[in-house]
């Protein structure tokens, strides 16, 4: 999935004019200049400054102030976002709009103060001009003059929650009529802001304007403007993360997951996905009376193909249950239906979602797409760089590719596993062919792996074999034995070097063994990865063994000074942590994808009527 930001499409899109289309603008920006000069004042402005700074505001005349005026990216409002600049274009504009003077009554000069206090999420000043001039201000479309966006708008683009929710549900009355006409332009603008910000867990209120516009506005859900790249339905396609089944729940620890349905820090991520699945029921209910026309019904496949790419599950089941029949749409440059596009992508959450299908799911498994490849030859070819970024190690990139071909491979027929396509290639042959480097890659990491640990072990099995030897304390001249033969640390030294000597002999072995492995494309799916597992976990065994047989001898040899020895207990184990810390996420990774939670799971329970 592409990333949010490259996909969101902000009301700013479909602002039209700039600056840079105004006539004039070069006498505007000297003019600029002047006022500008004073901007670099402190936060603490005086009487005279301000005073100072009026004067050459009003003398601007009319024509040249709007030269310069852009809605996203002018001087004025970029101070406005400014700390230290911000107090003196603040106290101005009030001052002008609480004035009698010749600016008072200009309606342009009032939308402007609203604007740049809306887009810079001052909510104390929005209140304040909203209670001075309601009506004129938020009733205003200074689109087509000058370009800006409705305040409403301007401050759901930049993110401000608490503004965009004041300005819209104090207003509704007055905002409505201005959100629904030029097709429901600016109802759609505040739509995209609202999926966009809404679901964060600081920008509370967002989402319920988005419930809000989809009941007043409900054909903004599937309307695409001109000036914008796609439509809300789309949009809240493009992002799983919003909904229950994606990874930011998925990856919860246990306990976390255990009270996801209580209380504590997993409250605001379940209101976030509630409230998601809210606003999606809500769209897709008012599905039926929109798609009317074929430009429509085009919008609403192309979200669905989105949320299959993305592998928005959620998003997914609502819209199929909307219309049963859309599980029947393919893909036209493709000729791929949604669950083989499912495959190509390796989304399984949609993928596992043919288990809870009755018989169509036959005829789903078995259709071909232009090239007459069946779905196993689509999941034959290797996936693509971002997908397998998200995976690390060649030899854990190797075990998923496998895992997905076989899982595949046991829900079609014989003759689907023996087809030849269009360029005469069964699956296995497609198979092979395109994961070739990768299992050489595969097959690197894993000597590579296996030969620095087998370093580490022989070098732990060689120090504790030396160390049996020199027993600390000494041996008795006569019998030879240990003169601290009944002394409890020395038996503990004993005990764990012992330990330690043969763990390393044990994981020296395994990983040996892994060396001389054939590395065959199904040995990477359990063989390879359980080896790796257990030869890296019995080398930490040794290697803690090893740290605490080193304490406890000197402990032994330092017994009439025991407070010596007490200060550097501590530090036996950092070895052992640091290992944990450097290996852990990888040994983790490598045994959740080998024996841990399934990445495919088979629940048959139908979910569509």
């Amino acid at each position: 999935m592409a990333s949010s930001s490259g996909n969101v499409l902000s009301s700013s899109q479909g602002v039209a004019g700039s600056s840079g289309n105004v006539p004039g603008s070069s006498q505007g920006v000297s003019d600029l200049g002047e006022i500008c000069e004073y901007l670099s004042l402190s936060q603490n402005i005086s009487d005279d400054d301000l005073e100072h700074v009026k004067v050459k505001f009003s003398n601007l005349q009319r024509d040249t102030t709007t030269a310069w005026i852009d809605p996203f990216e002018t001087p004025l409002q970029n101070a406005c976002s400014r700390r230290q600049l911000a107090e003196i274009v603040k106290k101005l504009l009030l001052h002008e709009m609480t004035s009698r003077g010749q600016m008072a009554n200009d309606i342009y000069c009032q939308s402007l103060a609203l604007d740049i206090a809306a887009g810079s999420g001052n909510l104390k000043m929005v209140r304040d001009l909203c209670e001075l001039y309601p009506n004129q201000l938020l009733a205003q479309d200074n689109s087509v003059s000058y370009g800006l966006a409705i305040p409403v708008v301007r401050a759901s683009n930049a993110g401000h929650g608490k503004v965009t929710g004041n300005l819209y549900f104090n207003n509704q009355n007055i905002l409505l009529p201005i959100l629904k006409d030029k097709q429901g332009y600016w109802a759609t603008c505040l739509l995209l802001d609202a999926i966009f910000y809404g679901f964060l867990a600081w920008f509370h209120g967002l989402l319920d304007i988005a419930l809000d516009i989809i009941i007043n506005v409900p054909s903004v859900a599937v309307t695409k403007h001109a000036s914008q790249r796609s439509t809300p339905l789309k949009f809240l396609a493009l992002k799983p993360d919003l909904f229950h089944s994606h990874s930011a729940h998925s990856n919860l620890g246990f306990w976390r997951r255990f009270i996801y349905s209580c209380i504590m820090q997993t409250y605001d991520l379940k209101e976030r996905h509630s409230q998601a699945q809210n606003l999606l029921k809500k769209m897709c209910t008012e599905l039926p009376g929109m798609v009317k026309d074929n430009s429509w019904k085009e919008m609403v496949y192309g979200a669905l193909l989105e949320a299959v790419k993305n592998g928005n599950k959620e998003f997914f089941i609502e819209i199929i249950k909307c219309n049963p029949q859309l599980l029947w749409i393919w893909k036209a440059d493709s000729g791929r239906n949604l669950f083989q596009l499912a495959v190509e992508f390796k989304k399984d959450k949609i993928f596992n979602l043919i288990h809870g299908l009755d018989d169509r799911k036959v005829t789903l498994l078995r259709s071909y797409d232009n090239k007459n490849n069946n779905i196993l030859h689509i999941a034959a070819h290797l996936s693509t760089p971002d997908q397998l970024s998200k995976i690390s190690g060649a030899a854990l990139k190797m075990q998923r590719e496998t895992q997905w071909f076989k899982e595949v491979k046991s829900l079609v027929s014989e003759r689907e596993v023996v087809q030849k396509n269009n360029k005469k290639k069964t699956p296995r042959q497609i198979f092979e062919d395109s994961h070739e480097t990768l299992r050489k890659e595969g097959e690197e990491w894993m000597k590579y792996t296996a030969t620095a640990c087998s370093f580490v072990a022989a070098l732990i099995a060689t120090v504790t074999f030396q160390a049996i030897f020199t027993v600390p304390g000494g041996t008795d001249q006569t019998s030879g034995a240990p003169i601290l033969l009944h002394d409890l640390h020395f038996t503990g030294f004993i005990f764990t070097n012992t330990l330690a000597f043969f763990a390393s002999c044990i994981s020296v072995l395994i990983f040996l063994n892994i060396l001389t492995s054939r590395y065959s494309f199904d040995d990477f799916i359990v063989s390879l990865p359980r080896k790796m597992i257990l030869g890296q976990s019995i080398l930490f065994i040794s290697i803690a063994s090893m740290l605490v047989s080193f304490i406890t001898s000197l402990s032994a040899s330092m017994r009439h000074r025991p407070t010596l020895v007490v200060p550097l207990k501590p530090l036996a184990s950092f070895p052992s942590i640091l290992f944990l810390m450097l290996q852990y996420p990888l040994l983790k990774e490598m045994i959740s994808s080998t024996y841990g939670k399934r990445l495919f799971y088979r629940d048959t329970k139908n979910w569509l009527p």
